[in-house]
């Protein structure tokens, strides 16, 4: 190595040592991003397939192609069931159509012994919420709709409201008026204890943390911020991990990273309480959610029609399809061992 000009040797050794450095960051940078845009590349080739298309094993011919599995394609089979009257037409009453309402789903909750937010009062419309008996924080919501629309974190300033969602100024009368916009004849408007997040700062609001589950088995879990329906500006952000903390990359390439986004930390305790909720709806695929907090996991609500179809690279597609497929096998086994469908094993009971 040749010595610059005006340097000791053990100098340039060290300025060329920094350049280095600087240079394998750049290099790893690039490498991360040739892999998220791979990734994205695989989500949209697979997006623009027939769903035959991206179902086919290419193993034999199209016709007798048993197909490989598909969450999305799954989850699209129980949301059209549960939007299309087929299940009312039919006479049945899945349990999770019954925890569609957010009162419902709390009770539900916590009669598996899974802690709720505190409520702090109930009133039948919008006109009828007592702010004056409201605490320095809470949240107001109403008991039907999804994507937070309907769900005003606040907190009181001198002269009204701090929307924490949007981190606007709001007053009363503005969020009455939200809410007469999405009202419907079943809801109630529930007011509920600011949760806080666990290790934050007083009054950060904790992230939701949104698990897959098929039938006692939580599979896979995001933990998101910016995703909520009043704040169209919020860049939605994530990071996604298995049941055991296992942090997985690219697996919703089209979403961002979320470098901000905080790790649970009880994943033990997210996943029991999944297990045990899961187990208990008899579904083969729903979403629940949860909040971290500084009391512990509390639940936040049911998801019969978890948003969007994720939107999962092929790989997690099919991984994810062959989860729900055995959680449905697991199901009828169940239903039938206790004679709900009139079958009878004989001496041959399968595996």
């Amino acid at each position: 190595m040749t010595t610059e000009p005006g340097r000791t040797r053990s100098e340039t050794s060290a300025r060329a040592e920094e350049r280095l450095t600087t240079l394998r960051g750049r290099l790893k940078k690039r490498l991360v991003g040739n892999e998220v845009l791979q990734a994205q590349i695989d989500v949209l080739s697979a997006e623009v397939k027939t769903p035959a298309e991206r179902q086919a094993t290419g193993t034999t011919d199209p016709e007798h192609d048993p197909g490989k599995p598909s969450y999305a394609l799954s989850a699209r089979f129980h949301r059209r069931a549960n939007t299309t009257g087929v299940n009312t037409r039919e006479g049945l009453r899945e349990p999770i159509l019954d925890l569609y309402t957010k009162t419902a789903g709390r009770a539900f909750a916590a009669a598996h012994g899974i802690q709720i937010p505190a409520e702090l009062g109930r009133w039948a419309d919008p006109d009828a919420v007592d702010w004056d008996s409201l605490p320095e924080r809470f949240v107001l919501k109403s008991s039907r709709g999804g994507g937070g629309i309907s769900v005003f974190p606040l907190e009181r300033t001198g002269d009204g409201f701090i929307d924490r969602m949007l981190e606007q100024p709001v007053t009363p009368e503005e969020v009455t008026a939200k809410l007469w916009k999405k009202h419907k004849d079943e809801s109630v408007y529930i007011a509920e204890e600011f949760l806080q997040a666990k290790s934050g700062e007083p009054g950060q609001m904790p992230h939701d943390i949104k698990v897959f589950c098929f039938y006692g088995e939580p599979a896979f879990i995001e933990v998101r911020t910016g995703d909520w329906s009043r704040a169209r500006e919020t860049e939605q952000r994530l990071r996604t991990f298995l049941p055991d903390g296992t942090e997985l990359t690219n697996v919703r390439a089209l979403i961002s990273a979320g470098t901000d986004v905080k790790a649970p930390e009880d994943f033990e305790g997210v996943a029991q309480a999944s297990r045990i909720l899961s187990q208990a709806i008899r579904r083969p695929i729903q979403r629940i959610d949860f909040y971290e907090t500084d009391r512990g996991i509390v639940f936040g609500e049911i998801t019969q029609n978890p948003g969007r179809p994720p939107s999962l690279v092929p790989e997690w597609d099919e991984k994810l399809g062959a989860i729900y497929e055995n959680a449905y096998a697991r199901l009828l086994a169940d239903l039938a061992d206790e004679g709900a469908l009139g079958v009878e094993y004989g001496d041959q009971k399968p595996a």
